[in-house]
C-alpha cells in the first residue's frame, strides 16, 4: 500500500515540523528559565563552567561593569531630566533601585550554535540565557556594588560628566575600574581599554551607555 504523493509530502512535512518543534522546545528549555528556577543537568551541560576560576572571574567582572554602568546611567539620566545636580537622597534612590529594576534584564548571550557565552547583555532582542544562577549572579553582584560602594558612587557619579561647549562628555572608566578592579577585585589587569570616553551628545540629549 502506497500513499498518494500529496499525502506523502504532508506526512513528511508534519514529521519535520514535529522534530523542529521538539528541537526548539529543547533549546528553550535549556536557556530560557523563569526567575528562581533551578538549572537542571541538561542546562548545566551547556552553561559556562563556573567551577573554572578564570571563567567565574570573567563572568563576575562583566556583570560588575554592567552594574556600575547601569547605576551611572540611571544617575545621569535623572540628572539630565531634572536639569540640576541630584540631592544625595535622590542619588541613593537611583543606585538602590538599579539592582531590582535593571539587572533582571541581563543574561548571557548565545553563540551561533545556541550555546551560552560569558558575554552579558540586556538587549531585549538578542538571544540569551537567563534564570537560575545567571540571574542570581547578576543580582548579587549588583547588590555587592551598591552595599560596598554607595558612598563612593554618591561622591563620584556627579563627576562622571563634564560640559564642553554644547556637548556633555562622560568618562566612566575611573569609577568602573575603581569598583570592579581595585575594590571588589573582580576584573584582572587588562580588563579595561586605554580610552573609555563616551560622547553623550548635547547636555539635554539622551545619555548612552558605552563599554
Amino acid at each position: 500500500f502506497r500513499l498518494p504523493p500529496m499525502l506523502c509530502r504532508r506526512a513528511i512535512f508534519g514529521l519535520l515540523l514535529l522534530v523542529l518543534c521538539g528541537l526548539t522546545a529543547s533549546q528553550e528549555e535549556g536557556v530560557n528559565l523563569k526567575n528562581g528556577q533551578e538549572l537542571g543537568s541538561a542546562q548545566l551541560d551547556v552553561m559556562p563552567d563556573t567551577s573554572d576560576p578564570a571563567t567565574s572571574k570573567q563572568l563576575k567582572c562583566g556583570i560588575c561593569k554592567m552594574s556600575v554602568m547601569e547605576m551611572l546611567y540611571g544617575y545621569l539620566k535623572m540628572e539630565t531630566d531634572a536639569g540640576r545636580k541630584l540631592r544625595e537622597v535622590e542619588a541613593v534612590e537611583v543606585f538602590e533601585s538599579t539592582c531590582s529594576k535593571q539587572m533582571d534584564a541581563y543574561g548571557l548571550l548565545l553563540d551561533d550554535a545556541g550555546k551560552p557565552t560569558v558575554e552579558w547583555s540586556n538587549d531585549m532582542v538578542a538571544l540569551k540565557a537567563k534564570g537560575g544562577w545567571v540571574s542570581r549572579l547578576a543580582m548579587d553582584t549588583c547588590n555587592d556594588v551598591y552595599n560596598e560602594f554607595e558612598d563612593y558612587l554618591v561622591e563620584n557619579a556627579p563627576k562622571t560628566c563634564k560640559i564642553e561647549g554644547n556637548e556633555r562628555r562622560c568618562q566612566a572608566q575611573p569609577v568602573v575600574r575603581y569598583i570592579c578592579q581595585k575594590g571588589l577585585r573582580l576584573c584582572p589587569k587588562g580588563s579595561f581599554p586605554e580610552e573609555y570616553v563616551g560622547d553623550q551628545g548635547s547636555a539635554g540629549g539622551e545619555e548612552k551607555k558605552e563599554l
